[in-house]
């Protein structure tokens, strides 16, 4: 990574022990303390706080940058001391730190004393707040540690993979947590058998069928046949592994690998992501492969780069790659979803393409779909990457995220990067505005002048207050630098707030894949994100606990034919003059599948007055609008 220099102002207030604002942003903007000499007149200087967070969450992390080694430092916060400090890569010393459970909540002060004289003491005011997204992995049984063991150590750390799917069609959501050394795992939601609060999760992967699945890179379920039951795609570095659910047939769960039957066992590359998507308008999922390097950045290294397009006939996926650029197709890139950009009634394809330059560098890619030619094999592709401004020039893309931002009806982008975030509005004409900078969504560096790593991203109303909030996961690409995830709640007025340290996602471990997923059905999604090496994370979503007393509607649908999840479907919700709109996709992400569900926050409106179904076939429905605060489903006609 990068190592970035040191603000010059940063520099001199480091070597001189004298406090100045450090780079922070909203309520989590950094301050600083001065520093000062004891009481007792020693003549010892206290150490000095360049930059904390103002707001910090109980039990997660917050940052501290001093002028001063932590070896020599004792640090409290409300009087109680901190420990697990993990140091910081900066050109001066810092160090994230958990917050203990015990600290008060309220204002308290942050405290740094030298441990040969504990009278040089420094000191920062912060807030103490209850998080809003707390780990619940171990109460829920999926708590393990990613098994990278079987990565070549000249490669890049950047595949996990997990995915979440009601595999057993009991209406709890299932689990399926990728290894790379040693198999994935398959967990079956037993619902809350304890009580407190959250479901527990068992491990049924051997009975299952899924035993020995390894070396993964990303997962999603999906209904491949449109028999009614979810089946599991696994991406791979390796030979991807298909397996088709035997619930439906048989009437009992389990999994039976079918991927050469249907056509998905030629390629050994190293698959990063894939968008389902019926791009014919034939009633059945079609099928995009995000490939990057086989093994990245050392020079020499197998790249084995190029994706692949691939139709569906009658459940077998046919190639149909020739259909689109070939230069475009060779880059290496992260993740895709199918998606009406413009809303002309066929589906578009967005690729996030890591642009690392030379022949397998290329930006984002955006195919507009122009409807079929003269055999269903001459489908009608065209490149408008660089017109439609997704295709933005040396930016590392990596997890997509989509939704409507602005609530005008189109979809809007957001991705992730190395450095600068990006969010793209939909212009309504096939065009995109990048609005990163005046969204206040970059974090192109960290507090302790470092550049930001991002990965995996989503686009959910975590509060239900009516508006897109925005996530990205935090991790390195190689090494042992310490980058926590991003969290920015939208204010409502097309601004984000940056909230990260406020809401206890500060993990610093090397996050990578991440899905959303309602694992306790009370209508605040939870997050759950895993990391290269590192405990994965399942954070419950405590926002509906907050007494905001905001409602919610998820809405499940069924389609007709091969596209029984109705994949590429649009539902839009009016609730006191004002529209939402959810582009019905898998849910991209990065390495990971979330639930497909659209998700409506309705802030403190208690009634929908309309919602309206454009199903992908350009049909449409209005249904009578359901009650609030539930999950309703909703079927195509014929």
């Amino acid at each position: 990574m990068p190592r970035l220099a040191l603000p010059l102002a940063l520099l001199a207030l480091a070597a001189c022990g004298a406090g100045s604002p450090s780079p922070g942003d909203g309520d989590d903007e950094a301050t600083t303390s001065e520093g000062e000499t004891d009481d007792e007149g020693s003549g010892a200087r206290a150490p000095a706080i360049l930059g904390a967070p103002a707001v910090a969450a109980r039990g997660a992390h917050l940052f501290l940058l001093t002028d001063t080694p932590l070896a020599q430092l004792q640090v409290e916060l409300g009087g109680v001391a901190l420990g697990e400090a993990q140091l910081l890569h900066a050109d001066f010393p810092g160090a994230v730190l958990r917050v203990p459970a015990q600290v008060e909540l309220g204002p308290s002060v942050l405290a740094v004393r030298r441990r040969d004289d504990p009278q040089a003491v420094a000191e920062h005011e912060l807030e103490v707040v209850d998080p809003v997204f707390v780990d619940v992995a171990e109460a829920t049984g999926l708590a393990q540690t990613h098994d990278p063991s079987g990565s070549p150590p000249e490669c890049a750390e950047s595949h996990t993979g997990l995915a979440f799917g009601d595999f057993d069609g009991d209406g709890d959501p299932d689990a399926f947590v990728g290894q790379v050394g040693t198999g994935g795992r398959l967990h079956r939601n037993r619902g809350d058998e304890d009580g407190d609060g959250v479901p527990e999760l068992e491990d049924v992967t051997e009975a299952m069928g899924l035993a020995g699945v390894d070396q993964v890179a990303m997962a999603t379920f999906v209904d491949l046949e449109g028999d009614g039951d979810l089946d599991l795609f696994v991406g791979r570095r390796g030979a991807n592994r298909v397996f088709a659910n035997q619930l439906v047939p048989t009437g009992t769960a389990g999994f039976q690998d079918v991927t050469e039957a249907i056509g998905l066992g030629v390629e050994s590359q190293r698959t990063m992501g894939v968008a389902f998507g019926d791009y014919d308008g034939d009633d059945d999922l079609d099928l995009y492969v995000v490939n990057h390097a086989y093994c990245f950045p050392q020079a020499g290294s197998e790249i084995r780069a190029g994706d692949h397009l691939y139709r569906n006939d009658d459940g077998v996926f046919v190639e149909r790659t020739g259909l689109l650029d070939p230069a475009v197709l060779s880059s290496v890139g992260f993740s895709a979803s199918w998606v009406d950009v413009e809303r002309d009634g066929d589906l578009d394809l967005i690729v996030i393409n890591d642009d690392v330059g030379g022949m397998i560098g290329n930006p984002n890619a955006l195919w507009r779909n122009d409807g079929p030619g003269e055999a269903p094999s001459e489908h009608r592709f065209t490149d408008v990457s660089m017109a439609s401004g997704v295709g933005i020039e040396r930016i590392n893309g990596m997890g997509l995220a989509l939704g409507d931002v602005d609530h005008d009806g189109f979809v809007d982008l957001a991705f992730s990067n190395i450095g600068e975030n990006v969010l793209l509005l939909n212009a309504g004409d096939g065009t995109f505005v990048d609005v990163s900078d005046a969204a206040g969504i970059r974090r192109a560096q960290l507090p302790w002048a470092r550049t930001s790593i991002t990965w995996a991203a989503h686009l959910w109303d975590h509060d239900n207050d009516g508006d897109l909030d925005l996530y990205y996961a935090g991790g390195r690409i190689k090494g042992d630098a310490l980058i926590p995830d991003a969290f920015f709640d939208n204010r409502g007025d097309g601004t984000f707030e940056d909230r990260t340290w406020a809401v206890g996602l500060t993990d610093p471990a090397s996050g990578k894949a991440s899905a959303l997923v309602d694992l306790d059905r009370d209508g605040s999604w939870e997050l759950a994100t895993a990391a290269w090496g590192d405990e994965l994370k399942v954070y419950r979503n405590d926002a509906a606990r907050s007494g905001a007393g905001h409602h919610w509607l998820d809405v499940e649908l069924r389609g007709r034919g091969g596209n029984r999840e109705a994949v590429g479907a649009i539902v839009e919700l009016r609730s006191e003059g004002s529209t939402q709109t959810c582009f019905h996709t898998n849910r991209p992400s990065l390495g990971a599948g979330g639930e497909t569900a659209c998700h409506f926050g309705l802030g403190t409106s208690d009634r929908i007055e309309r919602l309206t179904i454009t199903w992908p076939d350009g049909s449409v429905s209005q249904p009578t609008p359901p009650a609030v605060d539930g999950r309703v489903e909703y079927v195509q006609a014929g």
